[in-house]
């Protein structure tokens, strides 16, 4: 007599790329994350173009802050409407609105619009940028697991990062050349291309949210912002009563906040300073981040079968801590190599096996307001930016970069080991929720044999989710 048939095992970690929603998808992700950093650098270029070096600093910090606002202001917000409306159609608007901000971004550097007013509605429109992709990031990690299904989903979640971190290390080396080439107004204008483009590649997608309520203009739109705020409620609830959601990510949170803002929003300033690195030197050591990055998501993806995602989690958070104290322990430009190579790679292992982790811990309902709470990582890093960089200057970065790394990192590996349900979680290489139900014990019946009762009515040990 044959068993039941065995459950499929995770295979090819490049299956997923033979789903067509998901190659949609994932084509959508890489342009979306090439246009990032072209306007990054763009607005540094255009802001340092004209402003006076005693504001210079000030505003192209500001311009971080700015980006931050609007991921961690809206990001909680973003989660909810992916819970409440069609995901794909939420995606294809907010990189509309993004090609929007592009084109009026690209008008005012254009127009060469250097006063109060023009400097202000700058910023007004980087925030709105920032806005579009607080709603995007949640709603697009929402998706993928849902498409994929619990046995892809970590394929999928690392071919999302290892695509994005072949994506983006050519936009930056291509910033400089284009906006030399085109102007500024020319190149941010441009990216609104790319944002159209993900939109049409959007488009082509069958894939349809099962349970969007819809009904937005019919309802009005305070009543859909009141379900909206009670969606947040619910997204914070139920990540409380989950443990191992809450301290995940916290534990991602507080790495993205605590180092990205030294090492990633001033780490420029610290190899061209402290280093004494010139433009060039930090182009070719800055390149270790990325380097280290892309080997990362590859391996992750090579490795996605591994069960142990609450253990890798953690160890890409304290290489990621153990990076950021090479950074700066000694200032030379050798630790600032190494030290990018692990912060990359360190950085890629956190956020992939943390992302597979929450989704495979999460309901598909509520997905997207869980990932948003993974996002204001992100934000907050932005954010933190400003503020660090006010102590930076009044201490010295050499002075406060160095003990401030030791403390990141006794601090993070304090949390980790103070809560063991953290690194001990795992998620099922064949997609499979097993648990262990005690059967309840039947009524006695005189005369009768338990058995059948007990073959009709035992729980099953193996559930599907």
């Amino acid at each position: 007599m044959s068993g039941p048939p065995s459950p499929r095992p995770p295979g090819n970690p490049l299956e997923a790329l033979r789903n067509r929603e998901y190659r949609l998808l994932l084509i959508g992700f890489v342009i979306g994350q090439s246009m990032m950093p072209l306007q990054f650098v763009t607005a540094i270029f255009w802001i340092q173009s004209f402003a006076d070096d005693a504001v210079a600093i000030i505003l192209v910090a500001a311009i971080a802050t700015a980006r931050g606002l609007g991921m961690v202001g809206f990001g909680l917000l973003g989660g909810a409407l992916a819970d409440r409306f069609d995901r794909r159609r939420l995606l294809m608007a907010t990189q509309a609105s993004a090609a929007v901000a592009s084109l009026l971004i690209g008008l005012i550097m254009w127009l060469d619009a250097t006063s109060v007013l023009g400097i202000a509605l700058f910023f007004a429109l980087t925030l709105l940028s920032s806005v579009a992709l607080a709603v995007d990031a949640p709603t697009r990690g929402a998706i993928a697991p849902e498409i994929l299904g619990p046995r892809l989903t970590a394929a999928g979640l690392a071919l999302n990062q290892a695509t994005m971190q072949l994506a983006l290390p050519v936009s930056i080396f291509a910033s400089g050349f284009l906006n030399e080439a085109l102007g500024h107004g020319n190149v941010y204008a441009l990216t609104a291309l790319g944002h159209a483009g993900e939109v049409a590649v959007l488009a082509m997608m069958s894939y349809r949210t099962a349970f969007a309520h819809g009904g937005g203009a019919a309802k009005g739109l305070r009543d859909e912002a009141a379900r909206a705020a009670r969606g947040i409620r619910e997204g914070i609830r139920y990540t409380r009563t989950k443990p191992i959601l809450l301290w995940m990510i916290l534990l991602v949170v507080l790495m993205m906040s605590l180092i990205m803002p030294p090492t990633g929003s001033l780490g420029p300033t610290w190899i061209t300073t402290v280093v004494g690195a010139s433009e060039s030197q930090f182009s070719m050591i800055a390149v270790f981040w990325g380097l280290g990055a892309m080997l990362a998501s590859l391996a992750m993806v090579a490795l996605s079968h591994l069960e142990r995602k609450g253990a890798i989690a953690c160890g890409g958070v304290l290489l990621m801590a153990g990076g950021f104290i090479v950074f700066t322990n000694p200032a030379t430009a050798l630790n600032a190599i190494i030290g990018n190579v692990m912060l990359g790679s360190g950085m890629s292992v956190a956020m992939i096996a943390s992302s597979a982790l929450i989704a495979w811990e999460t309901e598909n309902e509520i997905r997207g307001r869980v990932m948003s709470l993974v996002f204001l990582g992100i934000g907050a890093a932005q954010f933190v930016s400003f503020p660090l960089g006010v102590a930076a200057q009044s201490v010295g970065m050499e002075a406060l970069f160095p003990p401030m790394s030791w403390a990141v990192f006794a601090f993070l590996a304090l949390l980790i080991l103070a809560r063991p349900a953290m690194w001990r979680a795992i998620v099922p290489r064949d997609g499979i929720r097993r648990t262990r139900i005690a059967a309840p014990s039947p009524p006695a019946v005189p005369g009768t044999d338990p058995l059948p009762y007990i073959a009709q009515h035992a729980p099953q040990r193996v559930a599907t989710r």
